[in-house]
């Protein structure tokens, strides 16, 4: 019984809701309910973009009234404080009476000083005549100020533009002189009222006003000696720089507030652009005082050391920027927007069908230009070092630190992009034209190359070009190892980053520093999160989905930029190193020097963009997303065969440079002869031969590169025990020795001829004669034989013995195990057991037994020079060979019965 009300009380409830749902489903089939929904829909919307427009220009009053009233402080500030001194000064006899209770606890001297102080000017004391001849005075130090100041820009500054005479005024200095002066004069004309009012000045009066007159002779001296400064004009880039980084540090706060002020954010651009076109006309002034003075520009003009002190004060202002633009960039309308030229291929259909009819171009479309502060520094650049000569353009970069290991580890790659064309342009056209003026190295098998001969001082002093271009090389590369390293330290950064990026998502006043695309995922993500807490009132996406969407961006941003930075080293540096490379010059070593080292960095940009794209993958959740494609390996490739194609060159250079070792340079020469020495053992021991020709080229160049070592050992060792000095001799010597006896053995453990083929042309070609074949087996017994003693002792020998156990896993890779021809086991009872199994023919049986300790030099000494040798007529070393400490010379099979 007690059920049926509340049946009764729902079904009513149900019948009021059906009848109102039948009611809005009639009013719906008419069309008066939709025009007044349409209307009612108009009338919010136009209700919301008043509230908006509203609020905004709300807060631009705001802003406006905010300077205003900081203005007008500042003003009123001036004048109430000489006003208030002087009203202090005045009361002080006051002050005197309330503080007599105290003359027991005060010195006698100090009771009659602040009774002095204290009381009033003397009667028969003309006090305004004091007051006005300070009054004169200062009149003075004001036409001296403004005489100073004609005179100034009267004199260097006669034809610059408004912007900086108004900085030759507006110096902090000149600030401070108004501010003291202003309140002199103010304190003064006050105290010379005060017979208006029945009162006579105190003596402390007569002080302050003395105090006042002294701080205007120091602000005038200060602000005289600053003037007569800026009779050269570089001296007005501190100024500019401090106006500059005023601005931006205003903008920087900004950016870290939650809500911003159009009129302060639309200030501080202003002012950042005005700053820019001052610099823009003092970099302007500066060239045309070097065309007056010099009577041209460029290849006509002296060297101004102005020119480099504006492109180091450039640089310090683009990297000021770039330490704050992650939060600037944030401001509304902080960026202007700029044309852009459409990609025909990535357009619609729409827009090249009517293009096509009606015979026009893509209309241009309009982008934010993010990067407008970096457009004005980097035309300053290019303008500053335009047309100028090797010599010109080495002294205006000399000493400029690189700048884009910092820009790419903020992950401003499009600003490293920029900064490299604009400090790299000048320098690498110079140095092409030094290289197009000098003779090339020409190279031919059939004969000997002719090393680059060594200068004396005279002819060094007389070739500056040579060192010019040599560091202008050393320039333009170091940029572009900075921008590998810079990247490097991005993606180290975002990979440690990456756990914690959802707490810059939700932290509006946290702006994380990161590339574009990674910096719009994080404005798309808080709009988005805002939304969800205006429709539900909480977040509803996890933290697991922030982190893979904004590891998605990163990805792509990392494989993208990587494939960048790869196609810049390819197409614009490669080709200009190959060219330098080949000529007969101290650049060339820079050039392929730097060049290889730029391979290795790529590498280390490579694995840590690698380690940073695996971290994003690891937070892959939702494999139906769309997600780049993040393989690097292709890019490895691409950069091996950047290293592969400086192998021959390194080879002609080891053989032709100058070997004579300077210390006022690098040692090139050292540098190719061992780059070149690995990288004919990297290919032996990788079983990549590659062209054959050009593998023959590197092994000849290699062999008369190693004579050009040993003469250059002879004549730079210390005359110390002769067997030290046969050491290091003999150790160019040695080195070839041991890579030959390493090639032979790969190739005949693999099975390739192509790998020893080089290397017997070489030796063959050496032991051409009976009388040439003496010769070198002589000269290579001896060699063998002034390291038996003394191995491993020598930082060659020790490097040797680091071949060799490279070698000896290699060959284990191979196959063989190492067991079988350490410490000559391989001619041993455990060899007998084991051999059985292994698939090598005899003759590489009988090698591998030779090759004692790995002592690959001495196997290819009695296996294959000697045999070649004595093949030819030659006369072997009988008597150097008993100290060699190798196997017989006599038949391979006796070994055997020795071992049994």
């Amino acid at each position: 019984m007690a059920i049926a009300p509340s049946l009764s009380t729902s079904s009513g409830g149900a019948g009021v809701s059906f009848l109102l749902a039948a009611l809005r489903l009639r009013a719906m089939e008419s069309q008066h309910y939709w025009r007044l929904r349409a209307y009612g829909q108009a009338v919010g919307a136009s209700a919301t973009s008043v509230q908006v427009s509203a609020r905004r220009r709300a807060r631009g009053l705001a802003g406006l009234l905010s300077i205003g009233s900081r203005a007008l402080g500042g003003s009123l500030l001036l004048l109430c404080v000489p006003i208030v001194g002087l009203w202090v000064t005045q009361r002080a006899p006051q002050v005197h009476r309330w503080t007599e209770s105290l003359e027991e606890q005060v010195p006698k001297w100090a009771q009659d000083f602040g009774g002095w102080i204290t009381s009033s000017v003397d009667p028969e004391f003309d006090s305004t005549a004091l007051l006005t001849a300070a009054i004169g005075v200062a009149g003075v130090f004001v036409a001296v100020y403004f005489a100073s100041v004609t005179f100034v820009v009267s004199t260097t500054y006669e034809d610059a533009t408004r912007r900086l005479r108004d900085h030759i005024v507006r110096q902090p200095e000149s600030g401070w002189y108004a501010t003291f002066f202003t309140q002199a004069v103010v304190y003064t004309a006050g105290a010379l009222a005060l017979p208006l009012l029945d009162q006579a000045p105190t003596n402390l009066t007569l002080a302050l006003a003395g105090v006042a007159a002294a701080l205007v002779v120091v602000s005038f001296g200060r602000i005289w000696a600053t003037l007569f400064l800026l009779l050269e004009p570089t001296s007005l880039f501190p100024q500019i720089q401090r106006t500059l980084n005023r601005w931006i540090r205003r903008a920087h706060v900004l950016g870290r507030r939650k809500m911003h002020s159009l009129v302060s954010v639309r200030r501080s651009n202003v002012g950042i652009r005005e700053g820019l076109e001052t610099l823009n006309d003092l970099v302007t002034l500066i060239l045309d005082r070097e065309h007056e003075r010099a009577g041209g520009r460029g290849k006509n003009a002296t060297d101004d050391p102005r020119i480099g002190t504006a492109l180091r004060y450039l640089q310090v202002a683009w990297l000021d920027y770039a330490q704050v633009k992650h939060t600037i960039r944030t401001l509304p309308g902080w960026s202007p927007r700029r044309t852009q030229a459409k990609d025909w291929f990535l357009s619609s259909h729409s827009e090249v069908s009517v293009a096509l009819a009606t015979g026009t171009t893509l209309p241009a479309s309009e982008v934010v230009d993010e990067l407008w502060f970096e457009r004005w520094l980097a035309d300053f650049f290019e303008r500053v070092l335009a047309g100028r000569d090797l010599s010109s353009v080495e002294r205006a970069v000399r000493g400029l630190p690189p700048l884009s290991r910092t820009l790419g580890a903020y992950g401003q790659f499009a600003e490293m992009r920029l900064w490299l064309a604009a400090a790299t342009f000048a320098p690498m056209n110079a140095v092409s034209d030094f290289a197009g003026s000098r003779e090339a190295l020409a190279f031919s098998v059939d004969s000997r190359p002719v090393s680059g001969r060594g200068l004396s001082r005279e002819e060094h002093l007389a070739l500056p070009d040579e060192a010019g271009a040599h560091n202008l090389v050393d320039c333009v590369m170091l940029e572009a190892l900075s921008a590998c390293l810079g990247y490097a330290d991005y993606c180290e950064r975002m990979r440690r980053s990456l756990p914690d990026l959802p707490s810059y998502v939700l932290n509006r006043s946290e702006h994380l520093p990161a590339g574009g695309l990674v910096t719009q995922g994080i404005e798309n993500l808080r709009e988005a999160i805002s939304f969800e807490y205006r429709i539900e009132g909480q977040r509803i996406t996890p933290d697991n989905a922030i982190v893979q969407l904004i590891a998605r961006a990163l990805a792509t941003e990392a494989v993208d930029e990587l494939s960048l930075l790869v196609a810049y080293v390819e197409a614009e540096l490669w080709p200009w190193v190959l060219k330098v490379g080949q000529v007969r010059a101290w650049a060339a070593g820079a050039a392929l020097s730097r060049a290889y080292e730029l391979t290795e960095k790529l590498g280390t940009a490579t694995r840590a963009a690698r380690a940073l794209l695996d971290a994003c993958e690891a937070v892959h959740l939702e494999h139906d997303d769309r997600w780049p494609d993040t393989r690097t390996a292709v890019l490895d490739q691409r950069t091996r065969a950047l290293a592969d194609l400086l192998e021959m060159p390194i080879a002609r250079l080891a053989a032709m440079v100058d070997p004579a070792p300077d210390s006022d340079r690098p040692d090139h020469f050292g540098w190719a002869y061992y780059r070149a020495h690995e990288n004919l053992l990297r290919r032996v021991l990788e079983c990549d031969p590659g062209d054959a020709e050009e593998l023959r080229q590197k092994a000849t160049l290699l062999y008369w590169a190693g004579d050009v070592a040993t003469k250059r050992l002879l004549a730079t060792v210390r005359q110390n025990d002769p067997s030290v000095i046969s050491s290091y001799v003999a150790e160019p010597h040695l080195r070839l020795l041991q890579l030959s006896g390493i090639a032979l053995v790969v190739s005949e453990v693999r099975g390739d001829r192509r790998l020893f083929a080089p290397f017997d042309a070489v030796w063959k070609y050496a032991l051409a004669d009976r009388e040439k074949a003496t010769e070198v087996l002589a000269r290579a017994a001896a060699t063998l034989a002034s390291e038996t003693l003394l191995f491993g002792l020598t930082a060659g020998g020790i490097d040797r013995s680091n071949i060799e156990m490279r070698a000896n896993r290699a060959i284990e890779e191979f196959g063989v195990p190492a067991g079988l021809f350490e410490m000559g086991a391989f001619g041993g009872r455990y060899a007998r057991t084991s051999q059985k199994n292994l698939k090598l023919g005899e003759s590489t049986m009988r090698l591998l037994r030779d090759v004692r300790a790995g002592h690959f030099e001495g196997a290819f000494y009695v296996r294959w020079l000697r045999p070649q040798a004595i093949g030819t007529g030659a006369t072997p070393p009988t008597e150097t060979e008993r100290y060699l400490r190798l196997l017989d010379f006599g038949d391979v099979d006796g070994d055997d019965d020795d071992n049994d």
